[in-house]
C-alpha cells in the first residue's frame, strides 16, 4: 500500500506537470493556426493566377518521397506513440499502391520515430531529437533546410509531413500532409482540417471589392515574392506540424497519468477494504479466543 501510495503522488506529480505544459504547447499551436490560415489563403490566390510560376507549386508524379516523421522521446502517452507509428506504416504501404512510386526516405524526429524506421528497414537521411519544451521556430530551421534544397534538387518530387494533429486534450489524430509541391487541392485541404471555410477568408482590401477581381502588386517581382513567401510557409508549416506533436504529446500524457493516478486510487482502495477486512476478521479471532479462554477458565 505504501508503495502504491507513492506511484499515486508520482503519477499525480506528472499529471499536474503536463496539463502545464500542454496548455502552453496548444496556446502556441492554436495561436500559429491564425498566420497559417492567412500565408495559406494568399498563397493559394496567387497559385489560382499562375498555377505554375515557381517550382514548388507544380505538380510532380509521385516517384521519390521524403517524409517528416514526428515522434516523441519518451514514452507515458498512453496509445499516442503506436497510432502514430501505425499511421506512418499505413501511409508506407498507401504509397506502394501507387504505380510511379520508386521509394520513400525519412527525416526523423524523436527517438521513438528512429527506432521504429530502423526496425522497418526504412532509410533515414537525418534524425533529430524531440523537441518537447518549448519548440522555437529556429529550431525546424535544419528540417527545412533538408527538405526545400532535397526537393528544389529535384531528389525528392513530394515531401510529406507525418505527425499528429492535436484535435482537444482528449483526441489527438495522426496525419499526412503534403508539404511539398503545393497545390490548390493540398492547401484548400490544410485549411478545412482546422475548420475554415477558404473562400471566407478575405484580406481588409479583398472585402471592398467582387469576389475574383483582388489584385497583387509584386515587388520587386512575382518571382521574388513567391520564392521567399513559399520558404517561409515552408518552415511554418513545419514549425505547425511540429507544434501539433508537442501539444498532442503533452495532452495524452496528461491523460495517460490522470488515468494512471486514477487506477492507482482504484487499487489502493481495494487493497484499503481488504486490509480492514483482513485486521476485522483478525480481531474478530482474537477476541474469540479471549472469551473462548476466560469461559474455559471460569469453568
Amino acid at each position: 500500500m505504501k508503495g502504491i501510495k507513492s506511484t499515486r503522488q508520482v503519477t499525480k506529480a506528472m499529471e499536474l506537470v503536463a496539463a502545464s505544459k500542454m496548455r502552453r504547447a496548444v496556446s502556441n499551436a492554436v495561436t500559429l493556426r491564425h498566420f497559417a490560415i492567412a500565408s495559406w489563403h494568399i498563397l493559394l490566390r496567387v497559385s489560382k493566377r499562375n498555377p505554375e510560376s515557381h517550382p514548388a507549386l507544380r505538380p510532380r508524379p509521385v516517384k521519390k518521397v521524403l517524409g517528416i516523421l514526428f515522434t516523441s522521446d519518451r514514452g507515458l502517452t498512453g496509445s499516442l506513440g503506436t497510432q502514430i507509428l501505425k499511421s506512418a506504416a499505413e501511409y508506407i504501404a498507401s504509397l506502394k499502391s501507387i504505380p510511379t512510386f520508386e521509394s520513400m526516405d525519412f527525416i526523423a524526429i524523436g527517438r521513438r520515430g528512429q527506432q521504429f524506421l530502423a526496425r522497418a528497414g526504412q532509410n533515414v537521411i537525418a534524425a533529430f531529437p524531440a523537441f518537447s519544451n518549448h519548440p522555437k521556430l529556429r529550431d525546424i530551421a535544419p528540417i527545412a533546410k533538408i527538405a526545400s534544397e532535397a526537393f528544389a534538387a529535384g531528389t525528392y518530387d513530394h515531401v510529406t509531413l507525418l505527425y499528429p494533429d492535436f484535435i482537444s486534450a482528449l483526441a489527438q489524430k495522426p496525419t499526412a500532409k503534403v508539404l511539398l509541391p503545393f497545390s490548390q487541392t493540398a492547401l484548400t485541404e490544410m485549411m478545412k482540417s482546422l475548420g475554415v471555410d477558404p473562400g471566407s477568408v478575405r484580406s481588409e482590401a479583398e472585402l471592398t471589392m467582387p469576389e475574383g477581381e483582388a489584385q497583387y502588386l509584386f515587388e520587386p517581382s512575382e518571382a521574388v515574392v513567391l520564392d521567399a513567401a513559399l520558404s517561409q510557409i515552408t518552415e511554418l508549416q513545419i514549425y505547425q506540424a511540429l507544434l501539433e506533436a508537442v501539444a498532442s504529446e503533452h495532452s495524452a500524457r496528461m491523460v495517460a497519468m490522470h488515468s494512471a493516478t486514477d487506477n492507482a486510487s482504484a487499487i489502493l482502495d481495494d487493497l484499503t477494504l481488504t486490509y480492514n477486512q483482513t485486521r476485522q476478521g483478525n480481531i474478530t479471532s482474537e477476541l474469540a479466543e479471549l472469551s473462548a479462554s476466560k469461559a474455559a477458565l471460569e469453568s
